[in-house]
């Protein structure tokens, strides 16, 4: 292996981000492929504070969330993501500052003001999977499975100006998911494509 890879998952809540990674981490895992998985916001004091804020729904000015994002983005980066990428590793992440883009910018903010901050320090991803579904579906999907109210950012209004943000998304790195689709039918897409692109991207 010449380099390492970062694969990354988007998409707004109830999408299934996070059972197509912990889906495909085994089965890399499972062709002795060195990958690691990760998620933002972190578990670190930046990423806290953000899920902290978003389930007591106390309110911050759009620019403080997004300091608050990036500061964390900032610490994942140069904590987790370079040091395993400079060990050739396949590195997962479950978020990335696309979400931000769409969740700060649905709120206001240049989505590509965003993006340029992040590019300054945060490498680009070599595949982007956005699984899209719509904000109905993935409400009640959370909803059936947390029976818990809903964070600051889970409101049906707020995650159709989200979705909208990331389907104008136009990256050549980027694979658009449909999240209506099965888990099962999505992991086998993904699984096939990753079997495809990991011989060409990980030579020098």
């Amino acid at each position: 292996m010449g380099k390492g890879l970062l694969i990354v998952f988007e998409g707004i809540d109830g999408a299934g981000k996070t059972t197509q990674v912990d889906m495909l981490f085994p089965y890399l895992k499972g062709r002795n492929l060195p990958v690691v998985k990760s998620k933002e916001p972190t578990d670190g004091p930046f990423g806290q504070q953000i899920r902290r804020l978003a389930r007591t729904r106390r309110s911050l000015s759009p620019e403080e969330e997004l300091s608050l994002f990036i500061e964390d983005r900032k610490e994942h980066v140069s904590t987790f993501i370079r040091p395993a990428l400079k060990k050739d590793k396949i590195v997962i992440i479950d978020r990335y500052y696309f979400s931000t883009m769409a969740y700060q910018g649905a709120l206001g903010i240049d989505p590509y003001r965003i993006k340029q901050l992040n590019e300054e320090f945060a490498p680009i991803p070599d595949l982007l999977f956005w699984i899209d579904i719509s904000p109905r579906i993935g409400l009640l999907r959370i909803k059936n499975r947390r029976r818990v109210a809903f964070s600051t950012f889970e409101d049906e209004d707020y995650l159709c100006k989200v979705r909208e943000i990331f389907s104008c998304l136009n990256l050549p790195y980027l694979i658009r998911l449909d999240g209506h689709t099965s888990k099962e039918v999505l992991s086998n897409y993904v699984r096939n494509i990753m079997d495809e692109v990991i011989p060409s991207l990980m030579v020098s």
